[in-house]
């Protein structure tokens, strides 16, 4: 039977290639530029590692016959979360008509990553946080660059780190799973975070080389109302979701 429960929990994001997040704004010579805070620094939206987390975990639920929704289509998706057998994706990222009860986070540079780069909080920017990458568009169809087509793109620089504390916020119907060797491990928190360590690429530009990511969520600890448990307890039993559908009675 789930239960209602608190979660909350940090998130670190190690930026391994050039990242782009864009604004969809133009800035002097820059036709692509990436968010930036009032502070002058870069950051990861929390919509933006949500879309992400979301897109990793359908993948894996449905490899498990775990869920049967087809974001981003309204009319292939849950009407919501009340249902007898909700699908467990709209559970924890919610569906239309039914948001999530849980809250996502922007990510900010570490404290380290933020005095190395600006580290008079009143100067006007952050040098060495982001570079210029200057290309040109290509024609897929034709497999060739259109003529007059060249665009110069603002990227986050590569080796910088993100923390988000805490990264994902609120309540959360959580499904124990009885074959489980231990305690305080669930379906849900379990889907969670092995699509969150799956993400390999974040923002846009990934078939130029753009956006590796890591997120080694196996490090942190998430808490359950008020119980601290290590996420790596749920990861050792990524193995148990094949049981999903037969420990549902489905």
């Amino acid at each position: 039977m789930a239960i209602l429960s608190r979660i909350e929990f940090p998130l670190t994001i190690k930026v391994n290639g050039p990242l782009h997040i864009g604004t969809g704004f133009a800035r002097g010579l820059l036709n692509r530029t990436v968010v930036k805070g009032r502070d002058g620094l870069v950051y990861i939206p929390g919509s933006v590692i949500k879309g992400k987390a979301r897109a990793a975990s359908e993948a894996l639920a449905r490899q498990y016959g775990m869920a049967d929704c087809r974001a981003p289509h309204p009319h292939r998706m849950r009407e919501g979360i009340s249902a007898d057998k909700p699908c467990l994706i709209c559970n924890i990222f919610g569906a239309p008509g039914s948001g999530s009860r849980l809250r996502w986070n922007l990510a900010q540079l570490t404290p380290a990553w933020r005095m190395a780069l600006k580290p008079n909080p009143k100067q006007d920017s952050a040098l060495g946080q982001t570079t210029n990458r200057t290309q040109v568009q290509l024609s897929r169809k034709r497999g060739m660059a259109l003529e007059a087509r060249l665009y110069t793109s603002e990227l986050v620089t590569e080796g910088l780190e993100f923390q988000s504390k805490p990264a994902l916020s609120g309540q959360l119907q959580l499904t124990p799973v009885t074959l489980a060797e231990e305690a305080d491990v669930y379906y849900e928190l379990i889907l969670l975070f092995a699509g969150l360590k799956l993400t390999r690429f974040l923002g846009g530009g990934v078939s130029r080389g753009g956006g590796e990511c890591e997120f080694p969520v196996e490090e942190e600890d998430v808490t359950i109302d008020g119980r601290i448990v290590p996420v790596k307890r749920q990861l050792d039993h990524a193995h148990l979701l094949e049981f999903y559908k037969e420990e549902m009675g489905s």
